[in-house]
């Protein structure tokens, strides 16, 4: 699994953090991936800095809905 830290850059300029999810399947949304963006969501709420918060993707796909590397059953 990889490193949540390394598939969300969180950067702060102006007022305003931009959220980047940068993994290479998809962008998919995995257990540290999520606690990546918490913790990007929770430095918006603290800091009083920070006005706007931006979430965007690197690649062609903005974000798959879960981690796409095993089928889940419904």
């Amino acid at each position: 699994m990889a490193d949540g830290s390394q598939s969300v850059r969180a950067e702060a300029s102006e007022g305003v953090l931009t959220v980047t999810l940068d993994r290479p399947t998809a962008n998919a949304i995995d257990m540290a991936t999520s606690h990546a963006l918490y913790e990007a969501f929770a430095r918006l709420e603290s800091d009083p800095g920070l006005r706007v918060g931006i979430v965007t993707a690197a690649g062609e796909r903005f974000s798959a809905p879960a981690g796409t590397s095993r089928p889940r059953r419904l």
